[in-house]
């Protein structure tokens, strides 16, 4: 096989009708691979020999065949019966390739025809791998980028599946008790806990000699008591007991993953702790908000090579996606459905809050089928089978699917267009806490035989008050998020962001607490911690000219995904509408599979700026991206949304919108 041309594996695993065959064989193809043969070119012979066993059909699941294959395409891949077509030929007999090898990317990052790659795709390998560009392990702090948009390699799920130390020390762990506590404690609660500990060892004491009083054997026997004095007081005892119990046993949890340290894992809740829960969130695909909420709780208490299989479907789901070009996660209508029972989504991703309710003909979910399909085929119906897996399947491998049909709507240039309505606006002279019930949602359409179909609804951000730097002073102002029609044109992978004159230094750096202070060199990106996210769709205006033809210009607002999570559901921006990267990144495969563009490349500039807080710095960036052009641009349009303050422009003096 010549380097880079083909995998080292090929893995078809055929879907039988169950009344058939009671028995399913994957096919594992080794090929040869005949060089320098053009793409789509030749054809591919085959025989193949299964090895006998007397094992059970679960045992003999990932048994390779014997197989003798001469192969004169790159592109080859296993048909239904075990022989090998190249991928033109597979395509037309409704075979789907999935790429389950460690060198995959998301569209958006492939190389393309011309060899040409953006410069972020090396770093986005790496960061997949928990490595650095020297391919070192990361700290830390620095990995587990998934929550920002960078699809772990399968890799890392192999390693976690098999850390039998690991599975043991959570094992070990008694969990029953997080289910006592009683909200999300966090490093804010430090107090509350240390107060609770004091009450709780006071009345302990207090217990204990009625207890030896009674000679009873221990403090649970006091619960049979009849003094009700007794009785109130061993009830709160016993809540708080609990509540102690169940923070220990989450640290516990957290110092099997090696977030914490064991001799923090003392009951109290330090920043120490939040700081572990916030990297137990990264890594589980969670909210990122440091706090023991209902759902971390939820997951704590799951066998950890359950959280590990849910980890390899959430990456599988991506290449599936990637793969289908898919994006119908059922989000326009009832909602994304289990995929194997398990919802691998935290819930302020799963809806838009305030509109829950289905569109109009909006898309079902089909993403989860088609992953349900994969992870069925591929024997992925738990930890059990998913180890087995990666055991027999050690190196990266491509696998051909048969997965449900694309819709008939699918075509390689689809009339697309979307809406970003900003929800409930409030224009306040100053900023004011308000409660906003309807948050703003960013919906793709697409023109079904004449039908406006909703094909996802997804939460956004609008503007609001923000820092600004005016005449030396830093001031605050309301930062607009432009209202009417526009159009996404240019779409940046791994965009930069250039901070303008008006972002304050100040921001621009960052407490290292050892006495230092340094830039803030990863909000600029690229990256997925840029203040862009991975994905950067620019809002342009598009004008015609006397002539006919069209001219383009924007505000500075664009949709792209963030780093800042948590403001997706309950913050505002500086006028930009962000996405999770995640989904910022499905929005962007989708339209590079289904709507012509052409490829820009990287885009150089010479960013230069000197920051001048707690030292001087300066900041340099030297691409602002690699650029995609649609053509023809994808019309969107910006809803007023619903104003209900009296007052019904922006504020005065408000500021230009700004990216963010």
């Amino acid at each position: 096989m010549c380097a880079g041309d083909a995998p080292s594996s090929l893995v078809l695993f055929p879907r039988y009708r169950p009344m058939l065959l009671v028995m399913r064989w994957p096919y594992l193809v080794v090929s040869v691979v005949a060089c320098g043969a053009p793409v789509g070119s030749g054809r591919v012979t085959t025989t193949t020999q299964a090895t006998p066993t007397s094992r059970t059909s679960t045992e003999v699941r990932f048994v390779a065949p014997e197989s003798t294959t001469q192969v004169t395409c790159p592109d080859a891949a296993a048909t239904v019966d075990g022989s090998l077509v190249c991928a033109d030929e597979a395509r037309a007999q409704g075979l789907t390739i999935v790429d389950l090898g460690d060198a995959w990317t998301p569209r958006l990052f492939a190389t393309q025809p011309d060899g040409t790659a953006p410069v972020f795709r090396d770093t986005y390998l790496a960061l997949a791998k928990d490595q650095g560009p020297d391919g070192e392990p990361l700290a830390e702090g620095q990995r587990l980028a998934e929550l920002y948009g960078v699809v772990p390699a399968l890799s890392i799920a192999r390693e976690r599946i098999a850390d039998d130390e690991r599975h043991a020390c959570h094992d070990a762990i008694d969990s029953s008790p997080i289910a006592l506590l009683d909200r999300p404690y966090a490093q804010d609660h430090k107090d509350v806990v240390t107060a609770m500990k004091f009450r709780r060892l006071s009345l302990e004491k207090q217990l204990e000699k009625e207890r030896a009083k009674r000679g009873l054997p221990d403090l649970e026997a006091l619960a049979t008591v009849t003094d009700a004095q007794l009785a109130t007081a061993y009830a709160k005892w016993k809540k708080l007991a609990g509540i102690h119990a169940g923070i220990l046993a989450a640290q516990q949890h957290l110092v099997c993953e090696g977030f914490l340290d064991e001799k923090d894992a003392d009951g109290t809740m330090t920043w120490r702790t939040s700081n572990a829960v916030d990297l137990f969130q990264r890594r589980n695909f969670l909210m990122p908000n440091e706090r023991l909420d209902a759902e971390t709780r939820e997951a704590m208490m799951l066998d950890s090579r359950e959280l590990d299989f849910r980890l390899a479907l959430r990456i599988l789901r991506e290449r599936v996606v990637d793969a289908t070009g898919l994006i119908e996660d059922g989000t326009a209508s009832d909602g994304p459905q289990p995929i194997l029972g398990r919802m691998l989504d935290p819930k302020p991703m799963r809806a838009a809050r305030g509109v829950e309710e289905p569109l109009p003909d909006g898309a079902p979910d089909l993403i989860g089928p088609a992953v349900e399909a994969a992870a069925q085929d591929l024997g992925w119906r738990g930890p059990t089978e998913l180890r087995a897996f990666f055991d027999a399947h050690p190196t990266g491998l491509r696998v051909a699917l048969v997965l449900p049909d694309l819709p008939a709507y699918h075509s390689a240039h689809m009339d697309l267009s979307a809406e970003l309505d900003r929800g409930d606006v409030w224009y306040d002279e100053k900023p004011i806490g308000r409660m906003i019930r309807h948050r703003p949602t960013i919906t793709l359409f697409v023109n079904d035989q004449g039908r406006r179909r909703p094909l996802v609804r997804w939460p956004t951000t609008i503007g609001g008050w923000a820092d600004v730097t005016e005449g030396g002073s830093i001031v605050q102002k309301w930062k607009e998020s432009d209202v009417g029609p526009r159009v996404w044109r240019e779409l940046y992978a791994a965009p930069t962001w250039l901070p303008p004159k008006s972002t304050p230094d100040r921001e621009l750096v960052k407490n290292l607490y050892n006495g230092e202070w340094d830039l803030k060199r990863s909000i600029m990106g690229p990256g997925p911690h840029g203040a862009y996210g991975l994905v950067l769709l620019v809002h342009d205006n598009e004008v015609t000219k006397a002539d006919g033809t069209m001219s383009y210009w924007d505000n500075g607002i664009g949709s792209h995904g963030s780093a800042f999570v948590t403001s997706i559901v309950n913050g505002t921006s500086h006028g930009c509408h962000r996405m999770y990267n995640q989904l910022a990144i499905r929005l962007a495969d989708f339209l590079l599979a289904h709507r012509e563009h052409i490829v820009k490349g990287e885009q150089k500039v010479m960013y230069r700026r000197t920051v001048r807080h707690k030292g001087t710095f300066t900041a340099k960036v030297d691409t602002r991206g690699f650029l995609y052009e649609m053509t023809p641009p994808v019309p969107i349009t910006v809803t007023p949304g619903n104003i209900l303050s009296t007052r019904k422009i922006p504020p005065r003096a408000s500021a230009p919108a700004r990216p963010d």
